[in-house]
């Protein structure tokens, strides 16, 4: 199994469609299931723009494969403050198979090296156990928590 990460490309609209489809994914998300190939490659469009120059933020989007096939994204929001915050989203195809772990490490590694961000943070929701004990692995500290929300931090470096 050969996990890796691509920037994120309209080419890849299919491939997130089909792994997105699961509604398991949305559970502890405030995204819906894409409703169409052509939604999804409408939103990656969008992302290829980019944010307004104003905006202080730089996003960057990645497409996870596992082998040949699309199993889901992870995204970084670059802040001019010095700060990034992570989000993914992974078929439950690949769940619990060390796929989510690579591919956040792969991005966390592609963070580093593209930016100078001092912190990257990270939130869960409270239910999401799952989430959290990734992040933990992946060296984030828990910061807070609220009544919906669980909150990390990693320092880079």
């Amino acid at each position: 199994m050969v996990i890796r990460i691509e920037p994120q490309k309209i080419a890849h609209a299919e491939g997130l469609y089909l792994a997105l489809q699961d509604r398991r994914i949305y559970e502890f998300l405030d995204d819906k299931t894409p409703a169409s190939i052509q939604a999804v490659r409408q939103r990656i469009e969008r992302l290829l723009v980019g944010t307004p120059a104003s905006s202080g933020e730089v996003w960057m989007n990645w497409t996870v494969f596992e082998n040949e096939i699309v199993v889901g994204y992870t995204q970084a929001t670059i802040r001019d403050d010095g700060t990034a915050s992570l989000a993914y989203a992974l078929s439950p195809s690949v769940w619990g198979q060390s796929v989510a772990h690579t591919a956040c490490k792969l991005t966390l590694a592609e963070i580093e090296t593209l930016t100078s961000v001092s912190e990257i943070i990270a939130d869960t929701e409270v239910r999401n156990i799952r989430s959290q004990a990734l992040l933990e692995r992946l060296g984030f500290q828990r910061t807070h928590e609220d009544e919906q929300d669980v909150y990390y931090k990693r320092t880079s470096g």
